[in-house]
């Protein structure tokens, strides 16, 4: 009997955890999207002359919100044509 209890009890435990663990899931998606709205919207609202002096182009506004823009411009490794010249 005395088993019977703690495994339902840790059967309730994992279900409230599992979700306590969506919930946060949730909280944490919904401020992702609200910080890429923001940066967004206020990137858009700048003019190009002022995004020409931070460097970016209006093209870039949207993957710098979604915060892939340095990923790909990253060199992990030199490039093995240009040893000796640079």
């Amino acid at each position: 009997m005395t088993q019977a209890i703690l495994t339902v009890g840790n059967i309730f435990a994992d279900a409230f955890e599992g979700l306590m663990d969506l919930f946060r899931d949730m909280r944490i998606k919904a401020q992702k999207k609200a910080l890429y709205r923001q940066t967004r919207a206020e990137l858009s609202g700048l003019t190009d002359r002022e995004l020409n002096d931070l460097g970016i182009g209006r093209s870039d506004i949207e993957s710098i919100a979604r915060g892939t823009f340095f990923k790909d411009a990253i060199v992990t490794k030199p490039n093995d044509n240009l040893k000796g010249w640079v």
